[in-house]
């Protein structure tokens, strides 16, 4: 499902065009064109509590769903006792994340999504239409606070880092802050 094909084109235009706009970025770079510029796109995964599990990178012109199925497939829950588990009961995400092949993977592995439906227009799929938990939804505010926290490192927001791996490392960093925070606050 993740072939990807490489095209060539002769077409002299393009070449010129893409002469006058500069190399273009490498992929370990993790930037792309996206309305605001060269951004990177941070994909993550956390928990109800807003503890961050696992998160990849891509650039900003790359669509959301390509990366939810590996996102998926490497993250961990840890638990008290036992080893982690692999699997969820719910999947929180926006419109971005609603495709039928990430349906059909959260009906394979017995998690309930809760992805409202884009407002394009679509051919009615047979059977059943797909119910939407609106106030299991509400609870996805938990990622949206995590991220800006995440954000307030000037850091991040503005990527200073040029490399891939220097901003991973950060946003890494800053995960880690997140869960120390989280876990040993000096709340009563």
């Amino acid at each position: 499902m993740d072939d990807r094909l490489q095209c060539g084109t002769s077409n002299p235009s393009l070449i010129r065009r893409r002469e006058k706009r500069g190399p273009e970025e490498p992929q370990d770079h993790a930037l792309g064109r996206s309305r605001g510029g060269l951004t990177t796109k941070i994909h993550m995964l956390c928990d109800a509590n807003g503890v961050p599990l696992r998160f990849l990178l891509s650039g900003g012109q790359a669509s959301n769903i390509a990366y939810a199925q590996p996102l998926l497939d490497e993250a961990y829950i840890p638990s008290l006792r036992g080893r982690p588990r692999k699997r969820f009961r719910w999947l929180l995400a926006d419109k971005g994340y609603d495709a039928e092949a990430l349906r059909r993977y959260c009906d394979r592995y017995r998690m309930q999504a809760a992805i409202p439906l884009r407002s394009m227009k679509r051919k009615s799929k047979p059977g059943l239409p797909r119910l939407f938990d609106r106030p299991k939804y509400r609870q996805r505010n938990v990622i949206e606070r995590m991220f800006g926290w995440l954000k307030e490192s000037r850091r991040i927001v503005t990527r200073f880092d040029k490399l891939a791996k220097s901003f991973e490392a950060k946003v890494l960093l800053a995960s880690a802050m997140r869960c120390v925070r989280q876990y040993f606050s000096y709340r009563a």
